[in-house]
Parts: C-alpha cells; structure tokens; sequence
C-alpha cells in the first residue's frame, strides 16, 4: 500500500518525536543514576563519620526529589504535535537544569562532608583542651617544703654527744684564763626508769641528728660515734674550734637530787668575744626545743662553768640538757625514737635561726 504524501510526514512527525523523547529520557535518567551512586560511596562512608552520613543522606533525599520534580516538569507527552524545532528547545532545556542538578548534588555532598569533619575535629579538639591544662597546670605547680624542712647547705655544725663509757679522772685547766683544773670526762649520769646510762643515750640521739641534718645539706663532724673512746672536754672543743663550726652542741641529759625536776636546759659561757650573743642564741635553742618537743624550757644560764663552753668562746657553742634522767618519765622519753626525733625538729630549727640571724 502505498501512501500519500500527508501520512508520510505524520510519520515522519512522529519517528522524530519518538526519537528525542528517548534521547531526552536518556539524559533524564543519567542524574538520577549518579545521585544513586553518590548516596552508595556516602553510605559507605557514614561507618566512620556518622554525622557527615546522616547530613549526606538528608541532602541526596532532598536532591532526588527535586530532581525527579525536574523530569516529570519537562518530559514532553507523546499526544503534543509539536514541532521539531519545539522538543530541541525543550531538549536543550532540561540538558541544562540536569547538569545544574548534577553540580549541585556534588556541591551539596561535598558542603556536607567538609562541615561534619569540622564538626568531628571540633569536638576532638574540644576534648583535649582539658588534659592540655591539667597537665600544665600539674608541670608549672611549685612543689611544697615539707613541714620541719630547712635549708642548712653551707653550715658546719659540731656535736659532741657527752660523756663516753669510762671516765677519765685526769685534770685539765677549766678555761684558758684560770688555773682550776678538774676531770677530763666522766661517765655522766644514769635513767631511773630505764636503766640507760648517759653516754649512751645522747650517743643515740647525736647519731639521728647527725643523719637528720645532713639530710637537710649540713656539714656535721661528730667528736664521737662510739661509746669506747676516751676525748677529754678540751680535745672536744678544739674539733669544734678547728672546723670553725657555725653551731657547737654538746648534748647532755640532766640529773638533780630529787625526781620532780624536768624539762629542758641550756648552758653557755659568760666569757669571751661571743658572750653578748650567747645567752640570746642559748634561749633560742630552748624556745626551739620546747616547741617541737612539748617539754618545759627551764631557761639559758650563762656561766663559766662547763670547760668544754671555755674553751670554744670564738664560735657559738651550747650545752644541751634534753632532760632529766632522775625523772622516770624524762627518762621514758628520752629513749623513745619519736621524742629523740621531735628533739631533732627542734635543733634543726634553730640551726636554720642561726644560719638566718
């Protein structure tokens, strides 16, 4: 059959219009395919950022419901007889919102991820901050002295623990400007309620404190760390005398005819170049000692009495009486390690008084 020259370009109309409806859908759908493969790599990606998941997913959903709005507003139906020249306009139309549509779904996700790692690095950084401060606020804290700690780097201090196991009944000058003699040493006195001799007891206490303000940067020359030895009052004060000691102490326990009498004493010399200081520094020494310990101070007496003070009056020099050892509970004291350190604090802290005069 043949036909006319009328149906041919109905024909004709339509093949063309089948053909660029195709083309059309063609380009319609390629969107709609790069949106599913965008929201495929953003799924995959939500496993280790899921904010930047969740901002993404929300984005494409809005996107492709635009994007399908587009399609249905400019597929062109098939009962329109348009012209050739009509559905390229159309064509050229809806090529162009497509690739709009295509840059901003890639500017949309790209917007998204970027905000959500900004998020992610915020809050990391956030998290941080305060161990940053702990720890500088932890290095620039100044460590604190502890309590009964003092400084005695570059003091020389003497002490000469009384007495020694068996006495010495030779004589020796008192002092350098009389001609009384007595004793080189004796053995001292005895506990009432201990047993202990005095010897042995300040030996005790002189090695504590010898240890304790060493401890604290002291020089410390002893002039016994035994009980056998025989070192007469003088030989003790020229130890003292020789090394130029900024602090000699002789420690002794006290003994009296009664047993009600207690509490601490302290002795110096009333002769000599230091004789105005030595009974102000002498009470400082019992003030010290009555503090840390709790016992009585029962005052500085300055004398020229005891020749190892006579002989040593170009340095500070100090007899110690810790306590009476006729009194049974002085006498308790003296051999319990928390009372001889207590009489340690308080020696220390003098030492520090003088060092700082």
């Amino acid at each position: 059959m043949r036909l006319g020259k009328k149906e041919l370009t109905i024909m004709s109309c339509i093949t063309a219009v089948i053909v660029l409806t195709t083309v059309i859908l063609l380009f319609a759908l390629h969107p709609w395919k790069d949106g599913k493969e965008n929201a495929s790599q953003e799924a995959d990606s939500a496993t280790s950022v899921t904010s930047a998941s969740t901002v993404a997913s929300s984005t494409e959903a809005a996107l492709s419901s635009e994007s399908t709005e587009s399609r249905a507003e400019y597929v062109p139906t098939s009962q329109q007889d348009s012209e050739v020249t009509t559905v390229s306009s159309e064509e050229t139309t809806i090529e162009s919102t497509s690739e709009t549509t295509i840059e901003t779904t890639t500017e949309s996700t790209t917007a998204s991820t970027t905000e959500s790692t900004t998020v992610e690095t915020t809050v990391e950084s956030t998290t941080e901050e305060p161990e940053t401060q702990a720890t500088t606020a932890s290095t620039t804290q100044a460590p604190e002295r502890s309590s009964g700690d003092y400084d005695l780097s570059g003091m020389v201090i003497v002490i000469d623990p009384g007495h020694q196991q068996h006495a010495n009944s030779d004589t020796e000058p008192v002092a350098p400007w009389s001609d009384e003699r007595k004793a080189k040493v004796s053995s001292g006195t005895q506990g009432v309620a201990t047993g202990r001799p005095e010897y042995e007891v300040v030996l005790e206490i002189g090695l504590m404190l010898r240890d304790y303000l060493e401890s604290m940067g002291a020089t410390v020359i002893m002039t016994r760390t035994s009980n056998d030895v025989d070192i007469s009052n003088i030989e003790r004060a020229n130890i003292a005398v020789e090394n130029n000691a900024d602090v000699f102490l002789r420690l002794h326990c006290d003994a009296a005819d009664g047993s009600s009498a207690r509490g601490i004493g302290v002795f110096v010399c009333n002769r000599g170049e230091l004789a105005d200081s030595q009974e102000k520094w002498g009470n400082w020494l019992g003030n010290c000692l009555e503090e840390s310990t709790g016992s009585h101070f029962r005052g500085c007496n300055a004398s020229s009495t005891y020749s190892g003070l006579n002989w040593s009056t170009s340095i500070p020099s100090f007899l110690l009486e810790m306590g009476f050892m006729t009194n049974s509970d002085d006498d308790r004291l003296l051999s319990d390690p928390e009372y001889q350190h207590k009489i340690c604090e308080g020696i220390a802290a003098f030492c520090y008084k003088m060092k700082s005069r």
